[in-house]
């Protein structure tokens, strides 16, 4: 069925390329403000459009157009976007088998794809067969292609209902006239002859025919995934499409798919004006059929609009690289200005993160750790935090290198988690309790946060050690490594029980050695350890230095090396596809400690 549906696709491009004139359309700014309802969450066009590039290209924006812009071309125009690269075939060994020469940068069109799509839908029915855990790289990313061309194509025929069609042909002029129609057309849209369904005769044959088109084509476009107008029937939304053939006799549903109807024809026109007006439009209908919750949401669209629009935290990772850069710098020079300059930026890289993560929990209602991205950038920031807590004891650069380094390759790996697409996701049910949000899950991502800064600081020590600093060096990073770690110790601590209490009053016990359970519980005993261990005088600066590196390791299984599994309660945390950089982080880490503890005995 989807082959079919994509050479109908093919068929409906060409009709495009003849009827269809190159867009005027210069200002967007209704039209990116219209409510989607996407994966459970109701949020600005933008947003989506966002998202959905990102999800097939991996950026969010295609070349020097902004996403919205290129959406629009998608619906109303989708012929020029037949030539766009803008899918990533990671794997070039998949072009390559669908006789595509593969590029350096990895996309490719709709076009190239398309002429290679049956052997695409084979090879991914017979990947679909295999049992997701048993399922190798290539064969998930040739179901992600797969997904993305199906879902492409389903997008780009969104609003073919605007647009004359050879299915809508009347050629009686006596018919036109009755249905008042104009008597110079022949070929009509599908909604043109919606809103006349009622007066259709269905004795004769040429409107017989048409009529039969008309529920032909309202079955074959059924299920669309561009949800954008709420039902009147339920609480439920629908494209376009759905709305036009289940909920088209409701006055404000049949209003709305109208302006979408106008928007379409003035985009095609390059009527820029009437296509912004019938957005603004809209905009201004839709709100009186939004329940009061709804409403709320959108008008949290400007500030969600802002959000992506600066990228806070691409500010944040930029600052922090300058801060350390003015570290590296400083061994040339002892002036105090490359410290000044190192301070200086790793504040100017905070403020964008703390309002990044204010405007997520304003837009969401709620703390910002419900998913991994959220705790990369949350952690990062405690990090940074922590980090400027150092420099104002310390005041020699150690904060400022702790902050950067840690910020940096936080945010970095965030990124990756970016790529997946909407990164402002609704919560899985389990985690729909702002309570334990606020208590639980940010106390025991604050405990990882402490003990990643007090990894950091063992490596910074065994550093030191390594190039002979001074004892004073040494011994002021050996207590701030101290004094760490025992933050993280208690946080750790306070944030395991907290999620114990959780654990009883969702799943009825308070521990049940759960993998994820386990791995907090490693984090706090390890940290306890280390401190037995100095007390008990088994271990000193050296020792604490190598225990924090390795409590580092212990917090990166923990936080990551238990998804791996997929097994116990907390299925919302698991992850694939990172074993092998957990492997890779490991290796490197014991590679460090062995280096350098047999640097610091020679």
């Amino acid at each position: 069925m989807k082959i079919k549906i994509f050479f109908t696709l093919a068929l409906s491009l060409c009709f495009w390329g003849t009827a269809m004139a190159q867009p005027g359309i210069k200002d967007y700014n209704n039209f990116e403000k219209i409510p989607v309802l996407d994966n459970g969450r109701l949020k600005p066009l933008d947003t989506f459009a966002r998202s959905l590039l990102t999800q097939f290209s991996g950026k969010d924006h295609y070349e020097n157009q902004e996403a919205s812009i290129w959406l629009a071309a998608l619906f109303f125009n989708p012929t020029s976007t037949i030539k766009d690269k803008i899918f990533l075939i990671n794997d070039p060994d998949i072009a390559v088998a669908l006789g595509i020469t593969p590029q350096q940068d990895r996309r490719y069109t709709p076009s190239q794809l398309q002429k290679s799509y049956s052997l695409l839908a084979r090879v991914e029915q017979a990947a679909e067969k295999i049992p997701e855990k048993e399922r190798s790289l290539t064969e998930n990313e040739i179901m992600r292609v797969y997904d993305n061309i199906n879902l492409y194509a389903a997008l780009s025929r969104s609003f073919l209902f605007a647009y004359p069609q050879d299915d809508f042909t009347i050629t009686s002029a006596i018919t036109k006239v009755k249905l008042g129609f104009p008597v110079s057309q022949n070929q009509f849209s599908f909604i043109d002859i919606a809103l006349k369904a009622d007066e259709i005769n269905l004795n004769d044959p040429q409107l017989a025919r048409t009529a039969a088109n008309l529920f032909h084509w309202s079955q074959i476009y059924r299920d669309m995934p561009f949800t954008v107008i709420p039902s009147s029937q339920n609480e439920e939304w629908l494209s376009p499409w759905d709305a036009l053939a289940t909920d088209f006799a409701d006055e404000q549903t049949r209003r709305l798919v109208i302006l979408w109807n106008n928007m379409a024809i003035n985009y095609t026109q390059g009527n820029d004006a009437a296509f912004n007006g019938y957005a603004h439009l809209y905009l201004n209908s839709i709100r009186a059929v939004l329940s009061k919750e709804d409403v709320k949401k959108v008008d949290k669209f400007p500030l969600e609009l802002f959000y992506q629009q600066i990228s806070p935290f691409t500010w944040s990772i930029m600052f922090y690289i300058f801060a350390f850069i003015f570290f590296v710098v400083s061994f040339t020079s002892s002036k105090p200005l490359w410290y000044n300059l190192g301070l200086i930026s790793i504040m100017a890289g905070f403020i964008p993160h703390v309002l990044g993560l204010a405007m997520r929990i304003i837009i969401m209602a709620r703390p910002p750790v419900s998913s991994l991205y959220e705790t990369f950038i949350f952690v990062a920031f405690i990090t940074v935090l922590l980090g400027l807590f150092i420099e104002h004891y310390n005041r020699q650069w150690l904060g400022i290198v702790t902050a950067g380094i840690s910020g940096t390759a936080l945010l970095f790996i965030a990124n990756k988690y970016s790529a997946e697409g909407d990164t402002l996701k609704v919560l899985v049910a389990v985690l729909n309790s702002n309570f334990w949000l606020a208590t639980h899950v940010t106390t025991i991502t604050m405990g990882y946060a402490a003990t990643c800064v007090g990894g950091l600081l063992g490596h910074i020590w065994l550093l030191q050690a390594a190039f002979k600093k001074d004892s004073q060096t040494l011994d002021k990073t050996y207590k701030t490594t101290l004094g760490i770690l025992g933050v993280a110790l208690c946080l750790t601590f306070l944030g395991t029980n907290l999620g114990g209490i959780w654990a009883d009053q969702s799943w009825g016990r308070f521990w049940g050695w759960d993998p994820k359970e386990n791995g907090a519980l490693m984090i706090v005993l390890w940290t306890a350890l280390l401190f037995h261990a100095k007390v008990a005088q088994m271990i000193g600066p050296r020792g604490l230095a190598v225990g924090a590196v390795i409590g580092m390791m212990v917090v990166m299984w923990a936080w990551f090396g238990v998804n791996l599994l997929s097994v116990g309660l907390h299925s919302y945390g698991f992850t694939s596809g990172i074993a092998t950089s957990l492997i890779t982080y490991a290796i490197f880490e014991i590679i460090f400690l062995l280096v350098t503890v047999f640097i610091n005995k020679v």
